[in-house]
């Protein structure tokens, strides 16, 4: 069973300074052996990804990082792990193209009978949730201790099925907190360092592995989040 997982990574497909085959590398030279590339509102490195992690022993599970609004306008970030190679799906990469491009309209046309959207002409959390659930995606919100804590309270009682409980930026009490609710409303949670360059000059996300899951939460990450096929 893996050791040392990191679930919130980016590469040179969005907003990353490393290629998704540098990432991989980098996480094994971390002693990270599971990681998630999660770049935003784009799938386009994660082949590359899993094809370096299959050639060093490092595995790779598809994700994303959904760009949504709550409903006072701040963002809010949502991070989907696919089950399987939905992540290829010619629809899903149109519809992330219509996010980072904010063509919402388009969006409502493709999806609307499928998806209840509100009439706002962002994403709002609740339709971004309903969207990467839509394909198959565990969704789980990301680095809730960069949303306000009112916020917060209210957004985590939409259809989550987890938070990112470890991150980057916690502090202890942070993730005694969000470890807490996690186990109250019986979501599952994640560890994410956000990983955007190793070359910062002052470092507002993550290196590979600073904050992580060992061994015992990775395999109920899996199995809560019915990702069993990466175990």
């Amino acid at each position: 069973m893996y050791k040392k997982g990191d679930f919130h990574i980016h590469s040179t497909s969005s907003d990353g300074g490393c290629t998704p085959k540098q990432v991989v590398n980098f996480a094994k030279k971390r002693g990270v052996d599971i990681i998630a590339l999660t770049d935003h509102n784009n799938t386009g490195g994660i082949d590359e990804a899993v094809l370096e992690g299959e050639n060093i022993g490092v595995k790779v599970i598809p994700g994303v990082e959904l760009s949504t609004k709550y409903e006072n306008g701040r963002r809010v970030h949502i991070l989907g792990y696919f089950k399987d190679d939905s992540y290829k799906d010619e629809l899903l990469i149109k519809i992330l193209k219509d996010v980072k491009n904010h063509k919402i309209g388009n969006i409502k046309k493709i999806l609307g009978k499928y998806i209840g959207f509100d009439k706002s002409d962002k994403l709002s959390v609740d339709s971004g949730i309903k969207l990467l659930k839509f394909f198959g995606a565990t969704v789980v919100l990301a680095h809730p201790v960069l949303i306000n804590r009112t916020d917060f309270k209210k957004i985590i009682e939409l259809d989550f099925d987890g938070l990112e409980a470890k991150y980057f930026s916690n502090t202890e009490k942070d993730t005694e907190y969000f470890l807490e609710v996690a186990k109250r409303k019986h979501l599952l949670y994640t560890a994410g360092s956000d990983f955007h360059n190793y070359k910062e000059f002052y470092r507002a996300h993550g290196l590979i592995g600073d904050v992580y899951l060992d061994e015992n939460e990775i395999y109920n990450f899996l199995i809560n989040g019915k990702l069993n096929r990466y175990i």
